[in-house]
């Protein structure tokens, strides 16, 4: 296992030019877009070990729909179960100094506006999924981009689990992603339903959504 000395601060190992650029390109272009082995292998490991101490901790607990007082359990639309990234680790510091770094890059290229960002874990059992359903519905703009970083090494097609992007209409998938190890995927929130496919092993991944705080927006 890597330590997190191994790992140098951000962007010298795992933010490239070359990466933020395919991502801005693809954003402005297509709404999103999906790299493989954004994040290295090093620190993927040091994220799942991290992810795991907390799960042996029980800091994991069950995720819902909707928020504060809309907020509710629907285990027919989605099981898994999430832990909020709050810096308390080195391993949380580098991987949101990471994406304060992307955040303001994507707000230079794409002039989104974003201002500040949440993250979470999220574990997948064996029989787990997240129907169908959208981040932010328009013209709310709380959530403006989302993302999702996967950290599953190994992972095979038999494992299921994949992430599916829809168009703003219609039902034909646009993309089909399997959540292996450093891949990313991302797309402005209010434009692309997406779901989780039911997952057949043990799936680890953090979704992340870069937002603009309320009464900062015209």
């Amino acid at each position: 296992m890597p330590s997190i000395d191994s790992i140098e601060a951000p962007p010298a190992n795992f933010l490239s030019q070359e990466a933020t650029d395919q991502i801005c390109m693809a954003l402005y272009t297509e709404g999103w877009a999906v790299l493989e082995q954004f994040l290295s292998s090093d620190f993927v490991a040091l994220l799942q070990q991290d992810l795991m101490v907390l799960d042996e901790q029980g800091c994991f607990h069950r995720a819902g729909i909707g928020r504060e007082q809309q907020f509710v359990l629907r285990d027919d639309i989605r099981s898994d179960r999430i832990c909020w990234l709050e810096g308390e680790t080195d391993t949380q510091t580098l991987f949101l100094q990471l994406l304060e770094q992307l955040m303001t890059a994507v707000n230079r290229r794409l002039f989104l506006g974003m201002n500040h960002f949440e993250a979470m874990y999220a574990i997948y059992e064996p029989g787990q999924f997240y129907k169908k359903h959208l981040d932010s519905f328009r013209g709310q703009r709380n959530r403006i981009m989302t993302l999702v970083f996967y950290l599953n090494p190994n992972w095979q097609p038999e494992d299921g689990g994949e992430f599916v992007l829809y168009p703003e209409e219609g039902d034909q998938a646009i993309a089909t992603v399997a959540p292996k190890a450093g891949t990313v995927a991302a797309f402005l929130s209010e434009e692309f339903p997406h779901e989780v496919l039911t997952s057949q092993a043990t799936r680890h991944s953090i979704a992340v959504w870069f937002r603009i705080r309320e009464n900062e927006f015209p």
